[in-house]
């Protein structure tokens, strides 16, 4: 048995729910406007208790109450480092700019890393763009799949001529992150600092340069910092690249690197491969 809607009532139904949709996303209370008022009146039936544009508002605040905590959740590295007022002015424009479109609480903060990237106000825009792009990769990478690490009888099998055009297939929950402040460090001591209710302001790093991996064991998360051509090596990697084909793209992209890369394979491959980043060799 289908149930047949009135294309009207449909009409009526979307309408109603693109008002409400922009409603909830205004910042100042709604009793405050006539004209939202009189609206409400004709949408809603209100109670003994409350007018209709009143239950209007009871769903404004949760919509704001909910969704930033949400993104403090999500990002207690960018609101540490920004202070309270800095913080509700990015998430206030953050949700009118970009306004949810995904059913779930944790996809909301996918395009702040790119919302603070172009928030030129931002003291310390840089930083904060860093600080939030790692934040949001372990969002990434809490429920991302992870998938059994290749046996060392696997390894084994793989003939030594074989290797050279052989292909690393790696951990599908690995996050890469390259930042241009060490954030990671900073991230974990602005944590302690709010575990510990400190009240003095934390000193912002100077800028450098740092290449991590973040990856899961279970539920716990953890990061391995790499140097530029091992970082280099594993992207090429995770594109696809057969493992000679990637060493040389990387000795191309960082000639300074080559000798690096050409000592260090061995041990590198040793480490991902310990740590589960390698699932597969095929050949």
């Amino acid at each position: 048995m289908s149930l047949e809607l009135d294309p009207a009532e449909t009409q009526e139904l979307d309408e109603l729910q693109r008002w409400m949709a922009v409603k909830l996303r205004e910042l100042r209370g709604l009793p405050k406007s006539p004209e939202t008022s009189a609206l409400s009146r004709e949408r809603f039936t209100g109670n003994d208790r409350l007018k209709p544009v009143e239950q209007l508002e009871i769903y404004r605040q949760q919509f704001w109450l909910r969704h930033t905590s949400a993104l403090l959740e999500d990002f207690p590295g960018l609101s540490g480092v920004l202070g309270q007022a800095d913080w509700e002015r990015l998430i206030e424009s953050y949700l009118l700019e970009q306004p949810p479109t995904s059913f779930t609480l944790r996809d909301l903060g996918a395009l702040l890393p790119a919302h603070v990237a172009n928030s030129e106000w931002l003291a310390s825009r840089e930083l904060c763009e860093d600080m939030a792009k790692l934040e949001w990769a372990y969002v990434e990478l809490f429920d991302a799949a992870l998938l059994p690490p290749v046996s060392a009888e696997k390894i084994a099998s793989v003939p030594e001529d074989a290797w050279n055009t052989a292909r690393l297939v790696l951990q599908p929950s690995l996050q890469f992150v390259s930042s241009r402040y060490p954030v990671a460090e900073l991230r974990l001591t602005l944590r302690k600092s709010q575990g510990e209710h400190h009240s003095g302001a934390i000193a912002l790093p100077e800028a450098k340069a740092e290449r991590l991996v973040l990856y899961r064991r279970g539920n716990e998360m953890y990061r391995e910092p790499l140097s530029h051509a091992s970082f280099a090596l594993l992207l090429e990697l995770q594109g696809g690249a057969p493992l000679l084909a990637a060493c040389e793209a990387v000795g191309s992209e960082l000639p300074e690197a080559a000798s690096e890369v050409e000592s260090q394979i061995g041990p590198w491959f040793q480490r991902w491969a310990s740590l589960g980043w390698v699932v597969d060799v095929e050949v």
